[in-house]
């Protein structure tokens, strides 16, 4: 594309189309001045359509639209048998004069540059046209030859050829006069001052420019339609409407997050322009994600969310979501410059979640990545609950992911604050460690999951689920993330003091009672949420004095069926069973097992439970939480809605109050 300096206004559509082709094609280093005048010696000026400054001369060029057969001769010229002025002679005039104001201007030692006059004959923008030259070295050329006329070396009348040089082009535009003053003018639109093309097609501009009103500047993208550059009005004027239709949106979008600002509309008869800010940043394509900080691509994620949200409020969607319409600034800010309005809600949140899914996965946050995925397959639309994830972390607080991966071991350093110290228990896929809050110093426990996509919905609702509950018989989850370098997860959890239900040495009378009814209103509590614990096991039940608490949710499946609750019951009916019936089944037998002696058990199976349960006193347990425990061992209790455990199991008002004292 060469340097376009207009001094003037084309005087009709041949003109036009010719300054777009000439702009166009010609190589980079090439000059292009249309409608210029060259002054004489007299002090008058001969007007110029086009004056090209070459790579080995300079062109004075006379466009003609001529449409149709031109016979061009050396003196006369005829087009379809009419005769025609010869617009060579006359460039060729312009040519001389030019070439003498140069001569006369350059120094002792110095050549002017060669200047000859060219015809260039458009037709119908290129077509209905054949030229026949009575000659061939005549300069006439229509647009299947104008270009390489220009640029190749054939193309010049020059006995000798010489190359152009950057001194002989000052000359040029020094004889011309005012030439960076007019550019200056081409390049000013009000106050905008335009610097650099980013975008160029046929009619439709987009420019980075300045906004200087005088003694202060700032960037700003201009948006430029120029109506006289379209084939066909139609076209021109559904572009306008688009224009016209962007600056509304953004009007309308005024005070939304991740919007630019734009200013009124601009028309001045030949164009179009919609000034908008220029976005802080860079754009998504090009933004060093791998040098940000897990706290700044949290921010960046938290401000895209949040100016969508905005939007689709205001009853639009976003739909420009390439690379490079998306800008993100150092300080976590969010611009979407390409507002369309072009998808439903759910297909923006899609699109969406595809443009920020690599820069989620970053993060290495399984609560966030894992969203972003969801949201990318159409699986997903909840943006509150992306938001709330990610404010979540923001606050409470995370700490970058170590660059080396964690090997599981005493002594291990998990997410910068639990330090392993002490192993409990382990499966195939899961482990169990005591650990300690190193910048806190108190002791804790940390859950280690494998094969995180697998794990990934079961673990992700626990945690949600208990991250946002409290109940005095419940652990309190601290933490939930992947590991570096890994498909691990882990679970930070509080360590409950006290013993398992199978370990304590010392049980007062009406102790294990209240134990259990303090865990059934757990239960109770965490069923309303739709919570389960899975893996009720005496291991699992910490007791303490007067209080009980049930941890280790969520600790695996395959824990359940090895040593944990499931162990006591018939595999079949396990299967099948509800969540809340196998939890309360695990609570029942649980009790059973660690508090019948071993000669009444003899062992741990379905039927050694009941065993160990007929032992019992009717009269001592009461009938009713008797026969309610013996109808939970074998399946056949089914939990009535609305009423609570207590009350189904046989257990009077006055005890449910008492254990939670």
């Amino acid at each position: 594309m060469a340097r376009h300096i207009s001094f003037g206004t084309p005087v009709n559509d041949a003109e036009r189309w010719a300054f777009s082709l000439l702009s166009d094609e010609l190589p980079e280093d090439y000059l292009l001045l249309t409608n210029v005048e060259i002054p004489t010696h007299t002090g008058q000026a001969m007007e110029v359509d086009a004056l090209v400054v070459g790579e080995f001369g300079v062109y004075v060029v006379d466009v003609k639209g001529y449409i149709g057969r031109l016979n061009a001769g050396l003196h006369a010229w005829s087009l379809d048998g009419r005769h025609v002025d010869n617009s060579l002679s006359k460039a060729n005039y312009v040519a001389r004069v030019l070439a003498g104001k140069l001569k006369n201007k350059i120094p002792v030692g110095v050549y002017a540059p060669w200047c000859q006059g060219m015809v260039f004959v458009t037709g119908r923008k290129g077509e209905e046209i054949l030229v026949e030259k009575d000659t061939g070295k005549l300069s006439i050329y229509t647009p299947a030859k104008i270009i390489e006329a220009l640029t190749k070396e054939w193309g010049l009348t020059a006995p000798h050829i010489h190359p152009v040089t950057e001194t002989q082009k000052e000359m040029v535009l020094d004889t011309i006069g005012q030439v960076a003053l007019v550019e200056q003018r081409n390049n000013k639109i009000q106050d905008f001052i335009k610097l650099k093309c980013l975008f160029l097609q046929q009619g439709l501009e987009v420019w980075q420019s300045e906004y200087n009103p005088g003694g202060w500047t700032a960037p700003w993208l201009l948006k430029i339609l120029v109506t006289s550059q379209f084939e066909h009005s139609i076209d021109a004027t559904n572009h306008e409407q688009k224009l016209r239709d962007e600056f509304k949106r953004i009007q309308s979008l005024s005070g939304c997050s991740c919007v630019p600002f734009c200013a009124p509309l601009i028309q001045d008869g030949e164009q179009v322009v919609l000034p908008i800010r220029m976005p802080r940043g860079v754009p998504l394509n090009i933004f060093e994600v791998d040098k940000q900080t897990t706290y700044q691509l949290l921010e960046i994620l938290r401000c895209s969310v949040t100016g969508l949200q905005q939007i689709h409020r205001r009853g639009y969607t976003i739909g420009g979501w390439a690379d490079n319409c998306i800008f993100i600034s150092e300080d976590a800010d969010v611009e979407f410059i390409d507002i369309k309005d072009s998808l439903n809600t759910s297909e923006d949140i899609k699109a969406y979640a595809q443009a920020f899914l690599s820069l989620a996965e970053k993060t290495l946050q399984p609560r966030i990545y894992q969203w972003y995925r969801a949201a990318a397959n159409g699986s997903t639309i909840d943006l509150d609950a992306i938001r709330c994830d990610l404010s979540a972390l923001i606050d409470l607080g995370v700490c970058d992911t170590l660059p080396q991966k964690v090997e599981i071991e005493k002594g291990a350093v998990i997410d910068h604050h639990y330090r392993l110290d002490h192993f409990i228990s382990a499966t195939s896929r899961s482990q169990l460690w005591r650990a300690l809050h190193i910048q806190g110093n108190y002791p804790c426990c940390v859950s280690v999951y494998q094969d995180v996509d697998n794990q990934w919905h079961t673990l992700s609702n626990m945690y949600r689920s208990l991250a946002k509950i409290y109940h005095p018989h419940v652990e309190r989850v601290l933490a939930f993330g992947q590991l570096p370098q890994s498909d691990d997860l882990f679970i930070a959890r509080d360590w409950v003091q006290g013993v398992g239900l199978d370990e304590v040495q010392t049980i007062e009378v009406g102790q294990p009672r209240l134990w259990f009814v303090q865990l059934l209103t757990a239960l109770q509590y965490l069923h309303s949420l739709d919570i389960h614990h899975g893996a009720i096991c005496p291991k699992n039940i910490i007791c303490r004095d007067e209080k009980a608490t049930l941890v280790n949710f969520g600790i695996g499946s395959d824990i359940a069926a090895t040593h944990y609750a499931a162990q006591y019951a018939d595999p079949t009916l396990w299967s099948v069973e509800g969540d809340a019936e196998k939890d309360l089944y695990g609570l029942v037998a649980s009790f059973i097992d660690a508090m019948a002696p071993e000669s009444i058990k003899q062992g741990s199976s379905a039927d050694a439970m009941l065993r160990a349960l007929e032992q019992y006193d009717k009269q001592w347990l009461g009938e009713a939480f008797y026969d309610a425990c013996y109808k939970i061992l074998k399946f056949e209790m089914r939990i009535v809605p609305n009423v609570s455990y207590a009350k189904q199991l046989g257990l009077d008002e006055q005890e449910l109050e008492n254990s939670g004292l």
